[in-house]
């Protein structure tokens, strides 16, 4: 038997199964009117007679619920209380999110350029296979996160996204830099606690995530001029009050870490270069998210060029650049290098150079590329940083071929004014609550 998704969600909600979801049979349910009478559907699952006398095993509605959209997930969590008890328990999010790991998507964070308002995110099919034919993708939208502020720092790791803000914290008359964290699958969004810090100095925030112990934790500092300093962690989805926790650094001093930053198999990589007692040289800064100890990675000079994107290379970390100045693909460009951690005890890296297609064949003139990330079907995603009107396009650079294809993402706009686009790879949808 095929059942659809509206034939799922039928059998959720249907009048001869609620008192085996937790409400009673006279209560009304507010959802689509298509909805309110399915007794005759023939795609409901179990009819409930003198045949089927026993109430609905658990695993049944659990594997039912697992074949549902997010949309209709969310739509459940209003039918009764104990459907909503089924999607927070911890075997049901761990298998959801098992699921959505193997159907990576593009989350992509559109946010007007010319004033500050509201953030909007969607997400997009990510393609995994090279030899596809499929020219476009359909987005879906998720949440409107207003913001203050342009430019802001922004990062995005299994199901979660770390934001820079400004808010008016209560006590206060002007608004203050806050780092908030938000998750697009349930539209919700937390701001972190204040740092337990008499420093006055900038503080940056990295967000991490630990595979093996399925959290997420927050890497936090407070920055100056010759140093970063003030390490602390937060753990977040525990049950007890959220608060920081100093670490030792343990290694040099260094400055300028960031802004962007990429976790790959529990461990968070970002830029930054050694203060002047240490020769001012170019690192990776590698810190653990489950034992919450740090490491660093030298670099060459131009490996880490501001505009360098960090790429997970087959589980590796890589960095990945232009050869034109801008380290950007633009009209120039003929090809890009891309810079493979091999050993990181040994600090020793590999060198790879890729040449480009003529660019007529993929893109208009005019039009400079940006760096997104590396695919597990060995490809480098790259887009435009912005966006006005349709059609907005992904490439797939496939290193093993070195031929380019574009995807065209569908739903985002067309908006009035300039939107400025940040996206990221290997995104997916999380049921975490955050609290």
């Amino acid at each position: 038997m095929s059942l659809d998704d509206d034939g799922l969600l039928n059998f959720a909600i249907s009048k001869r199964n609620r008192n085996y979801l937790g409400f009673n049979t006279s209560d009304s349910v507010i959802i689509s009117p298509r909805y309110h009478d399915i007794s005759e559907n023939p795609q409901t699952i179990l009819r409930c007679d003198s045949r089927y006398p026993f109430p609905i095993p658990i695993d049944l509605i659990i594997e039912i619920l697992l074949r549902l959209p997010l949309k209709s997930i969310a739509r459940c969590r209003c039918v009764s209380k104990f459907l909503a008890s089924i999607l927070v328990r911890p075997d049901f999010m761990d298998s959801f999110l098992a699921s959505s790991s193997a159907r990576p998507q593009i989350l992509f964070a559109c946010q007007n350029q010319n004033k500050n308002e509201i953030r909007l995110y969607f997400s997009a099919r990510q393609s995994q296979d090279p030899d596809e034919n499929s020219s476009t993708t359909v987005s879906s939208y998720h949440m409107g996160f207003p913001v203050d502020g342009l430019n802001l720092k922004c990062s995005a790791v299994s199901g979660l996204v770390c934001i820079e803000d400004r808010r008016i914290i209560k006590g206060r008359r002007t608004p203050k830099l806050v780092w908030v964290i938000c998750n697009p699958s349930t539209g919700q969004s937390l701001t972190l606690p204040k740092r337990n810090t008499r420093k006055r100095s900038w503080i940056t925030c990295f967000l991490g995530y630990d595979p093996i112990e399925k959290q997420h934790k927050v890497l936090g500092m407070s920055c100056e001029r010759t140093k970063a300093e003030d390490h602390q962690v937060l753990t977040l989805g525990g049950t007890e009050k959220l608060t920081w926790r100093r670490i030792e650094c343990g290694i040099p001093q260094y400055v300028s870490p960031g802004p962007h930053s990429i976790c790959i198999n529990g461990v968070l990589y970002f830029k930054a270069q050694a203060n002047r007692s240490s020769n001012g040289q170019d690192m990776i800064v590698c810190f653990d998210i489950r034992s919450e100890k740090y490491n660093f990675v030298k670099v060459m000079e131009r490996a880490v060029h501001p505009q360098a994107t960090l790429v997970n290379y087959n589980g590796k970390l890589a960095l990945v650049r232009s050869q034109y100045p801008s380290g950007l693909i633009c009209s120039s460009s003929i090809g890009f290098e891309m810079w493979v951690l091999q050993d990181s005890e040994k600090h020793e890296w590999s060198n790879h150079i890729y040449k480009l297609p003529p660019r007529s064949e993929y893109i208009c003139g005019g039009q400079n590329l940006f760096f997104v990330g590396m695919t597990g079907a060995n490809e480098i995603a790259l887009c435009l940083n912005y966006l006005l009107s349709r059609p907005f396009y992904v490439y797939y650079y496939n290193l093993n071929c070195g031929t380019i294809r574009r995807v065209e993402v569908q739903g985002m706009g067309p908006f009035d004014w300039v939107h400025r686009v940040d996206a990221f790879l290997n995104h997916v949808e999380d049921l975490k609550i955050l609290k």
